[in-house]
């Protein structure tokens, strides 16, 4: 499954960047991270607790950042695993930028993935509906973050 968005943030894109490259900081702004551990400069784990359905799942997940372009793009990949089994498979999660100006930053994110076991079986409207749910959140949440370093 691919989700894909965007969104423009009033922010210089240098300034955006460096949300981006703190994992704690990213990560922490995606709906649901309850733990972002650090382990190399391009690996670092994550707990990320959601509701999916009738479902309350809890993943362990390890990212790797595999290409970072300094500021306008960030590609990563992941593998985790729930404790019912599922597994979850990240082949590609890319972050764009563009500068629309001096304050104004263009984010655009697509994420690759895929979930094996209950969850898989749950039916691509209900992944795409939850996903897009996110989406939002994030967006929401990665404002406020760079409203505060900017006061």
């Amino acid at each position: 499954m691919k989700i894909s968005d965007s969104l423009e943030v009033e922010f210089p894109i240098q300034q955006v960047w460096e949300l981006l490259e703190d994992p704690r900081r990213s990560m922490g702004a995606m709906p649901g991270v309850q733990s972002v551990d650090v382990r190399e400069d391009t690996t670092f784990d994550l707990t990320v607790a959601q509701r999916m359905g009738p479902f309350r799942v809890q993943f362990q997940v390890t990212m790797s950042l595999e290409e970072m372009t300094p500021p306008t793009r960030l590609v990563a990949t992941g593998l985790g695993k729930e404790s019912a089994g599922t597994l979850l498979r990240i082949p590609s999660a890319v972050l764009k930028l563009e500068a629309l100006g001096d304050d104004r930053t263009r984010l655009s994110y697509e994420i690759e993935f895929s979930l094996m076991g209950k969850l898989g079986t749950l039916g691509y409207s209900m992944l795409k509906h939850k996903a897009g749910e996110m989406s939002k959140k994030f967006a929401d949440n990665l404002r406020e973050d760079l409203s505060r370093t900017a006061s």
